[in-house]
């Protein structure tokens, strides 16, 4: 089998691309690996929204603070929160529906239970945390999404500088690409990754040395070769 190791090491961040499409079956690879990613207590919070539109990556660019890449990609991947994942009515269907998957007898009663309890719902513990859960779970996704990218040959960055909710700038545009999307309102956009064949062959930036940031058994136990 080989590594995954070095395709992750070798990934940059990309910026200018080449003026041809992502074939639609090569783009559904991509948003199936971010469907596939883990997410806590399967709740899987997230929308992807692909924009080919100039119009609309037109104004995506200009939440964006004006970055000119996330115009010129072939695709923006529009990444949205679901704010109501944590609902009541959501997690009774979505854990009868594992229990059904599973072959496990489903306990409506424990769902409940769940739901009262603030370390398995975060809307018991108010915006701030629950914007921080959604930007957690949906960071899964998009880790596996860039990397089947990379996989298919197709470069990608995350946008980080955007105007949404959270950062509460250029309300009016904002609001206005909900409206183009169609988004409901329990969706937040929280970020976009772009997409597209690169035109440019950028170094990785380096990382943290291993011992830097890992540690076994105990903070600053490092391990042996």
């Amino acid at each position: 089998m080989s590594e995954l190791i070095p395709e992750i090491a070798r990934w940059a961040s990309i910026r200018r691309y080449e003026q041809r499409s992502i074939p639609n079956d090569v783009l559904k690879r991509i948003l199936d690996a971010a469907r596939c990613a883990p997410s806590w207590s399967n709740v899987q919070p997230w929308h992807f929204i692909a924009v080919r539109d100039k119009t609309i990556k037109s104004k995506l660019r200009q939440l964006a603070v004006g970055q000119r890449f996330v115009e010129t990609a072939d695709t923006v991947i529009v990444c949205c929160g679901d704010r109501s994942a944590w609902s009541r009515e959501q997690r009774i269907r979505q854990m009868k529906a594992l229990s059904e998957a599973l072959g496990q007898s489903f306990d409506e009663e424990r769902v409940k239970r769940s739901l009262n309890d603030p370390a398995y719902n975060p809307l018991l513990r108010g915006e701030e945390v629950l914007i921080a859960r959604l930007y957690e779970q949906i960071s899964l996704a998009i880790a596996f999404m860039i990397l089947q990218a990379r996989h298919e040959g197709v470069g990608s960055c995350i946008v980080g500088a955007f105007a949404n909710e959270v950062t509460a700038i250029n309300r009016e545009l904002y609001d206005e690409v909900r409206l183009d999307l169609g988004i409901p309102k329990d969706m937040t956009i929280l970020t976009l990754v772009t997409l597209g064949y690169p035109a440019e062959d950028p170094k990785p930036r380096p990382r943290k040395p291993f011992d830097e940031v890992v540690s076994l058994e105990r903070y600053a136990n490092f391990f042996n070769d």
